[in-house]
């Protein structure tokens, strides 16, 4: 397996607040802020000093605000004024069907979405421009896939016009998936949806697309982005940080979320977490300050806050790619460190259960004989 990375989620129009840009590679925006006043943000790329950006179309939150005719051409427009490099990632804008809907009503979606992937691919021509593979089902991932990657078949449908047929710019190798773990994600009007069925359709999805890069979409927290990296996702976005920061918690590697406001969000610091965020402290761009000192301003200052949890989801990111070539190590690793955590444990060893393993000849001698046998029959025939 190839390097796992993590795009740090930020608000575009916020983004000089932290300006983590400065500090760190590969970051994400939603377009969905600056729709309708782009004027602002018109060649926002050139002001980044990071090496690699994705846009995000900002679909989810257009469904949460009951928004259902966002035009993908007008999307594809305002990824083109913002601007892109070629190492840059663009995620299309899609349409995730909910559990609870009818396989009518989720084959519609699916193809709705894999048109606007290709109404998008022509107004970009671009192999940047990543579709998103959705369906809660086997039958339905696969059906998503397919639609994706053959235009023709989509063309034929009802969702556009004229037909598209953007055949060079498909991209083929990298895919982009949903995750569906974010609890604002899976809230259904009529109950929650099933942990089982979120983790079972995850290990599915990761299973079809393992000869691909895929860029999974909702990585939630670091937990979930162990989760993912160990399934074989290449990419992630990261929101937490910017969540953990609003909530006046800090994150510390290996551990977790932990308050430090007046409300208890999260669990408070205990003497493991102190002693671990010590450790971290001196390892960090924040060593300058005395831990003291540095306690009162993650309390204070937003923006050292901010930075750190930032920096901590990177240190993740650090941990996943000294396992994510060895996924017997990673997994012992993830067993160790939610061996006090049955939650994240449960969810482990369901989904190493039922992941497909790279298979490895652990014995020379057994693969030469085979290899041997093998090529002296071939040489009989």
């Amino acid at each position: 397996m190839s390097s796992c990375f993590v795009f740090l989620t930020h608000r575009l129009d916020q983004f000089e607040r932290p300006a983590v840009h400065e500090y760190f590679d590969d970051l994400m925006f939603s377009v969905e802020p600056v729709f309708g006043r782009l004027g602002a943000f018109s060649g926002f790329r050139r002001f980044l000093k990071c090496r690699r950006i994705c846009y995000d179309s900002g679909g989810f939150k257009f469904l949460i605000k009951g928004v259902l005719d966002v035009d993908p051409r007008e999307v594809a427009l305002y990824y083109k004024a913002l601007g892109f490099n070629d190492c840059d990632f663009l995620i299309q804008l899609d349409l995730p069907p909910s559990y609870y809907m009818s396989k009518s009503e989720r084959l519609r979606l699916i193809e709705k979405s894999a048109a606007y992937y290709h109404v998008m691919a022509d107004v970009l021509k671009s192999s940047n421009l990543l579709g998103v593979v959705h369906g809660w089902a086997e039958d339905e991932l696969l059906y998503s896939l397919s639609l994706l990657e053959d235009p023709g078949v989509v063309a034929a449908g009802s969702f556009v016009s004229p037909p598209v047929y953007a055949h060079d710019y498909i991209q083929k190798s990298r895919i982009a998936l949903g995750s569906y773990i974010a609890k604002s994600v899976l809230k259904e009007k009529i109950k929650s949806v099933p942990r089982r069925a979120v983790f079972e359709r995850l290990v599915v999805a990761m299973n079809l697309l393992r000869d691909r890069e895929v860029f999974m979409l909702g990585g939630s927290n670091a937990n979930t982005l162990h989760i993912m990296f160990l399934l074989g996702a290449r990419y992630s976005d990261g929101a937490a940080w910017r969540l953990a920061t609003k909530l006046y918690c800090i994150m510390i590697p290996e551990l977790g979320r932990f308050s430090i406001g007046v409300k208890a969000i999260s669990k408070r610091l205990n003497d493991q977490a102190l002693k671990t965020l010590k450790e971290y402290h001196s390892e960090s761009p924040f060593s300058f300050l005395s831990f003291n000192d540095f306690i009162v301003q993650l309390r204070n200052d937003f923006i050292t806050r901010a930075l750190w949890n930032a920096w901590v989801l990177k240190v993740e990111e650090q941990i996943a790619n000294e396992y994510a070539c060895d996924p017997d190590r990673y997994y012992e690793y993830l067993r160790e460190r939610w061996a006090n955590n049955s939650y994240w444990r449960t969810i482990l060893n369901f989904v190493w259960k039922r992941m497909k393993h790279p298979y490895i000849q652990p014995k020379l001698d057994i693969f030469l004989k085979t290899h041997l046998k093998v090529k002296k029959s071939a040489e009989k025939a």
